[in-house]
């Protein structure tokens, strides 16, 4: 399959900078990929779809008759990003974590966001996911959002932007670190080659985060993973957390309330 015929136009792509130059980072890439066939590719891409179905890496989606859960969409050719572009962003996005913490932070507390006239009272008091009883709300280690999920989005010129925050309910995590395993079998020479940086320790940082948040003078703070059940539309994502953890899953919110507050294994389900 040869990519370098491959015309990018007047946009921004994230391979190639000009027809028949592909980018730095992804050089790599695009020379294992022109040395395969187009049955080749095909072939490997069943061959990750197989995969994604043999390790559950599903999800369900609620509004369709035909069928609730579906196999991940796993797209054969990854994208690239230079180490300097993702250190970049992920600056930002740092910094945006941490701006979002201040505003609801300022909003549950002295609110100077509204008294200074930036945001109208009736805006935030009017919103679905103002909670009143938080009021006053001191959280441990005094952070809000402690995963938040940023939909990034590239525009024409290759500028990045932020379509929306998730800070409610962040999920899929879980997909990524499994697309990127089945990546590594599907490309495994450029995976060799190329200094990419891992996110298999995911699952370790965010356990050290929860158990950062454990009220002070707590020898042995416990953590548990709640899941509404196997039609969750992010049940996979449970299981796959409780599996690293190697914890188990409780179905329901009475367990982590029952765990949190008391150093007891909770009743027979």
């Amino acid at each position: 399959m040869q990519l370098n015929q491959y015309d990018p136009g007047d946009f921004y792509d994230e391979l190639f900078e000009a027809k028949g130059h592909p980018r730095p980072e992804a050089t790599l890439l695009i020379e294992r990929i022109n040395s395969l066939s187009i049955e080749e590719l095909q072939q490997r891409h069943q061959a990750a779809q197989n995969t994604m179905f043999k390790l559950g890496v599903t999800f369900n989606v609620y509004s369709d008759s035909q069928g609730t859960e579906r196999i991940l969409p796993f797209d054969i050719i990854p994208r690239t990003l230079s180490i300097q572009e993702w250190e970049r962003l992920e600056t930002g996005l740092k910094q945006r974590i941490h701006a979002l913490n201040l505003f609801l932070s300022d909003i549950y507390s002295d609110q100077k966001i509204i008294k200074d006239g930036v945001i109208p009272e009736a805006l935030v008091y009017s919103a679905s996911g103002f909670l009143k009883p938080c009021l006053g709300l001191q959280p441990p280690q005094g952070i809000w959002c402690h995963i938040t999920g940023t939909d990034l989005v590239r525009d024409r010129d290759g500028q990045w932007y932020v379509l929306e925050d998730n800070l409610r309910c962040p999920s899929g995590v879980s997909y990524v670190l499994e697309n990127r395993r089945v990546m590594k079998t599907t490309f495994p020479q450029v995976f060799g080659r190329m200094n990419i940086l891992p996110v298999d320790d995911y699952a370790s940082q965010l356990l050290e985060t929860l158990l950062h948040l454990a009220p002070a003078g707590l020898p042995e703070p416990t953590v548990v993973v709640l899941t509404p059940g196997i039609y969750n539309s992010a049940y996979f994502e449970h299981s796959f957390l409780a599996q690293q953890w190697e914890l188990n899953l409780w179905k329901g919110a009475i367990w982590w309330w029952w765990t949190a507050t008391c150093k007891c294994e909770p009743p027979k389900a």
